[in-house]
């Protein structure tokens, strides 16, 4: 039976569900369920945008004046990205966004913002200076110039949520792309894994990959400098903010990171890319996570895991010749 694919654009990008039914499920049915999966993902991106009004962003605007008591989902996904701001020794923090408005207008006005700017600002990005509380399921920002967003974390989450809604209502073979931020799952019949295409981030056409990924369950995200990104006098300044020197993070081109959850691999991505090559592979062998670093001199850096499912993988291809030889 043929994919059944349905495309959106959410969250600033293009959307797409791709699902082989079981031979029990209608067309009219899977639609009906990706339907319903894409208006979750609507629900969700008016629930936690920073760009226009909602209940997340009223956080943004209650700043340095008082606590703003937020719905359980809300604080649950603060909570966690609070956790792996702490791993990442803050290179994720969502608090990012105090000094992120400025590269905001400064992109759409085509001109870099000036060193004291982002200084000014700069002190206000700690993700530390967060009030939490638990009791009372408030976010407090204790100064008025302190902003947070989800960039880096509430994609991965919609994709998540996306995913667990298609899965509930008994689809087996599917996948969700959110803008490169991908989970799939396959059927026990299902013929070949899922393949999923790097991009190469030298190429100026998103059709040109540098490699395929083959993934029978589980979720990759790649961040790069390629998708979102202005050139101001000749230097590229792309939305990857690097939340302890306010600058868009230079040294790495992209960063490819699988992993169960989508949420996670969002997640490390960004911190990856913020961290470069060196200390971002140091966190992936730390973590166990199977994940790719391409710096801007295109060298590739692929963490312990990543290494050991290449050399699995060809043990694999090879001992398949043999029997084929034999």
């Amino acid at each position: 039976m043929k994919p059944i694919m349905m495309s959106e654009k959410h969250m600033g990008g293009i959307w797409s569900i791709q699902c082989y039914p079981a031979h029990f499920q209608t067309v009219e049915y899977v639609r009906t369920q990706i339907s319903k999966a894409f208006a979750e993902v609507h629900r969700l991106e008016t629930l936690l945008t920073d760009f226009c009004s909602s209940p997340f962003n009223e956080i943004n605007a209650q700043a340095g004046i008082e606590p703003v008591s937020v719905c359980r989902e809300i604080y649950d996904l603060i909570v966690l990205a609070l956790q792996f701001s702490e791993e990442s020794h803050g290179a994720f923090d969502i608090s990012y966004a105090s000094v992120g408005r400025i590269w905001r207008q400064a992109r759409a006005d085509q001109m870099a913002p000036s060193r004291e700017e982002i200084n000014k600002q700069l002190k206000w990005v700690d993700y530390r200076k967060i009030i939490v509380n638990s009791r009372e399921q408030t976010i407090f920002l204790p100064h008025k110039e302190m902003r947070i967003g989800l960039g880096g974390i509430g994609k991965g989450y919609a994709v998540d949520q996306a995913y667990k809604l298609l899965k509930e209502n008994g689809l087996s073979n599917f996948a969700v792309n959110g803008s490169g931020d991908i989970r799939c799952t396959s059927a026990e019949n299902a013929p070949r894994p899922w393949r999923m295409g790097i991009r190469n981030p030298f190429s100026k056409s998103h059709e040109v990959m540098m490699g395929i990924l083959q993934i029978q369950e589980g979720a990759v995200a790649t961040s790069g400098d390629y998708i979102n990104y202005v050139l101001i006098d000749g230097k590229k300044y792309h939305h990857i903010i690097n939340p302890l020197t306010g600058l868009p993070g230079f040294g790495s081109v992209s960063s490819t990171i699988l992993s169960s959850t989508a949420l996670e691999a969002d997640v490390t991505a960004t911190i990856a890319m913020v961290k470069g090559h060196r200390l971002g592979l140091e966190y992936l062998n730390r973590k166990k996570m199977k994940g790719m670093i391409v710096s801007d001199s295109g060298q590739v850096f692929m963490s312990d895991e990543a290494l050991k499912q290449i050399e699995k993988d060809t043990r694999i291809i090879s001992h398949q010749r043999e029997n084929v030889s034999a």
